[in-house]
């Protein structure tokens, strides 16, 4: 994700002086002292003076040569010191120039200066460090570590040497060597900046990423600063887990050198890996502005989109970096992810296939891939993907998780258990493995295990489900509540918080005054539960309390055991006057009402197995029910299948759940899928037929078709993943026989369907 920078800088370095000349003149005395102080236009009429006198001193044409060099003027100086050879060789002149043609991008016609040089003094070693430095930017490097060898045979301890003869070990791969040579090189100068530096780039190759650090804050003890270190220093941080400093590193450099690109991009990095997108954006745009086919650039712009899931941005940006580095085996495998995310599985699966072409050894694309295919109900060739990122990394602590997933989702459990365990030695923070360990627990009645597990909920790095912190103790149930007053919180979704508000009633039992904290869509029908409650919406300032809980944690505070579920239904209730409004708008019933509520949330976890496709449905509309729409949101591909069935729809008149709630004691039943109107169904007991798939929510355990949370509550699995024509073809059975039943007793005016 991060650019390389430089390893080391070849800057063209002239000797002023020259042994080999006879003693100068008072005029060029004077010009070489000028010279030498750094007061370069002072020394150009002296210069100039002597060679009005003396056209033909090589001297002082060499020098005037190598001045009007660092002043810029460089056809001048190539023309004054190609005079001065030309009258008198001398192998440093022929060095300076060599160094003046390859600074112009002439490296070859500066190759034949410098052994026009060595011709002469074969062991002039300032021609030899400059051949060297000359042959790194031709990427020769094997050339280039024999001219330093050969410049180190007469001076051991030349500083120049050892630091550009580790520039061209690093670039061979060979960083042991280079390390021994920039250590080396330090005996010789401690301050080095540029070995400094050089050796925290060797490390950080080896990544040996804490001592990386330690010379990088050497080195910028010697140039306090400076960008590029800085930049360095940053990665490094980010190589560290510590992006946080990281950042606050890139930004100094930033400051330094405002159109550092280098270090832009890498803050954006840093950014996204704090979870601030939008920021990162902002950072790619700058880079982009600067360099508009920065590649990198364009690839982590599109994963801050993905974080913020703008997946058709994210496409475009992956596919605009793609462009510029067709073969980019991170970019194709993030494109995959964004594409998995578009619910467009085959096309990720191409771009995961397109990145392991690239890269056959690339773990994540592996373990992403059979992420795709368990979506696709494809377990084995799933598991099999996983097995390619395990066999490439044992200690992918991810690609065992999703491993686990894949086999609960097969339904062998026991090895789904091992696989989360493999993940938990890896990584014994794992809160995602921790998480659904709990939930196979709890789907098997597994009771006194699955709570504590459970309680890694709160741990979750995604944020979804985080424990909050107050200055207030948290109850655990042994501490006693007469006279006190107690936060309980809703921490995860409208389902889970109507499901378990059961609780509250145990909690009063116990002494205590409750404050309710709920989602502001739930806050006036939380007013019917049996036990008085403070209600506070979330978000609301929170008046004081003594003791706090997460609602969802309340069944671990009371040790629920499958024969202690507290289940008696109801324990919400409708509006008198809002079911009397529903009753109007609905008018005289002549058939069997039965509400349907077929999809949830998008952004739950397992929402693609969990919610179905309107179309599904069609053929129980060919029945003789009055169906009511309990759909609240509809999903853009289901409104013109909507449009052409039977139902009934009140979208505008349900503003909270105290409407619907309202609406669904009007129905003879409820058919939904697992999703808040499930719940709401079972807490209101009214008839409640849920739609689940083959491996559902743990709530509903295994196997059975009635839940002992809702004893009113008949379940219709899938019988195998995916398959929900079985389904509703069982639900139309169901329905055929309620008709007949309710036909027979009189109760329809008109004769009912019957399910064929």
């Amino acid at each position: 994700m991060d650019a390389e920078l430089s390893s080391v800088s070849h800057a063209r370095k002239f000797t002023i002086a020259a042994a080999e000349q006879p003693a100068p003149t008072a005029s060029i005395s004077r010009a070489k002292e000028l010279h030498e102080q750094g007061r370069l236009d002072d020394a150009v009429p002296q210069y100039q003076a002597v060679l009005a006198e003396r056209p033909d001193d090589a001297e002082a044409l060499h020098l005037y040569g190598v001045l009007q060099f660092q002043r810029g003027y460089v056809a001048e100086a190539e023309t004054l010191i190609r005079r001065a050879i030309s009258i008198s060789p001398q192998p440093l002149w022929l060095a300076n120039l060599g160094s003046i043609l390859a600074h112009q991008g002439h490296r070859a016609d500066a190759l034949e200066q410098f052994e026009a040089a060595l011709r002469i003094d074969s062991k002039h070693v300032q021609t030899l460090v400059r051949l060297g430095n000359t042959l790194i930017e031709l990427r020769r490097y094997e050339s280039a570590l024999s001219a330093y060898g050969r410049a180190l045979k007469v001076a051991p301890m030349l500083l120049d040497a050892l630091c550009n003869q580790g520039a061209a070990l690093r670039a061979l791969g060979r960083y042991q060597e280079a390390l021994e040579t920039y250590e080396r090189a330090l005996t010789v100068d401690p301050r080095s900046f540029e070995s400094l530096y050089n050796l925290g780039n060797v490390l950080r190759d080896l990544q040996r990423y804490p001592q990386a650090l330690g010379n990088y804050e050497r080195a910028l003890a010697v140039m306090p600063g400076s960008p590029e270190v800085l930049s360095a220093r940053g990665r490094t941080l980010i190589d560290l887990g510590r992006p946080k400093e990281a950042l606050a590193s890139f930004n100094e450099a930033i400051a330094a050198k405002p159109d550092f690109v280098e270090a832009l991009y890498n803050s954006a990095v840093a950014l996204e890996r704090l979870g601030r997108a939008e920021e990162a954006i902002q950072r790619c745009n700058r880079v982009l502005a600067l360099e508009n086919r920065h590649a990198k650039a364009f690839a982590s712009r599109g994963n801050a989109l993905l974080h913020l899931k703008q997946y058709e941005e994210a496409l475009s940006d992956y596919d605009l970096a793609l462009e510029i580095e067709p073969h980019a085996a991170s970019v194709l495998c993030n494109r995959g992810t964004v594409l998995r995310q578009m619910k467009h599985h085959e096309a990720a699966l191409r771009s995961y296939a397109a990145a392991l072409t690239v890269d056959a050894d690339f773990p994540e694309a592996w373990c992403n891939r059979g992420g795709v295919l368990q979506s696709m109900h494809r377990y084995e060739d799933a598991l099999s993907a996983f097995d390619h990122a395990l066999a490439l990394n044992p200690k992918y602590a991810s690609a065992w998780f999703n491993r686990g997933n894949t086999l609960f989702e097969m339904f062998r459990i026991d090895d789904a258990l091992r696989a989360y365990n493999q993940a938990i030695e890896i990584d014994p923070d794992y809160a995602d493995a921790h998480y659904a360990q709990a939930l196979v627990y709890l789907l098997q009645g597994d009771f006194a295990r699955g709570w504590e597990q459970y309680e890694w909920r709160l741990r979750d790095p995604k944020n979804e489900r985080n424990e909050r912190f107050f200055s207030q103790p948290r109850w655990t149930g042994d501490e006693s509540l007469d006279g006190r007053t107690i936060l309980i919180y809703a921490e995860q979704g409208l389902g889970d918080s109507l499901q378990f508000c059961r609780y509250i009633e145990l909690v009063r039992a116990r002494g205590a005054s409750i404050v309710l904290e709920v989602p502001a869509t739930l806050k006036s029908l939380m007013a019917t539960l049996r036990t008085p409650v403070q209600l506070v919406s979330t978000g609301e300032p929170l008046p004081s309390f003594d003791f706090h809980c997460p609602l969802l944690s309340l069944p671990l505070v009371f040790r629920t055991d499958f024969h202690s579920i507290p289940n008696q239904t109801p324990y919400l209730y409708p509006d008198a006057r809002q079911k009397e409004k529903w009753e109007t708008l609905l008018g005289a019933k002549r058939r069997l009402r039965i509400g349907v509520a077929w999809s949830g949330n998008p952004e739950h976890r397992n929402d693609h197995n969990r919610s179905l496709e309107l179309a599904m449905l069609m053929p129980l509309f060919e029945l003789d029910v009055e169906w009511i729409s309990l759909q609240k949101v509809v999903r853009e591909h289901d409104m013109a299948i909507l449009e052409n069935t039977p139902m009934l729809r009140f979208d505008d008149e349900l503003a909270d759940f105290s409407d619907t709630a309202a609406l669904i004691q009007s129905l003879d039943l409820v058919i939904a899928v697992d999703t808040a109107v499930a719940h709401l169904t079972g807490a209101l007991n009214r008839s409640l037929w849920v739609l689940l798939p083959h491996l559902s929510e743990w709530r509903w355990l295994m196997d059975r078709d009635d839940s002992p949370w809702y004893p009113g509550a008949r379940l219709f699995r899938q019988s195998a993943a995916g398959r929900w024509t079985d389904v509703v073809d069982a639900v139309g059975r169901a329905i055929g026989e309620l008709l007949q039943v309710t036909w027979k007793s009189g109760e329809a005016r008109d004769g009912g369907g019957c399910w064929k």
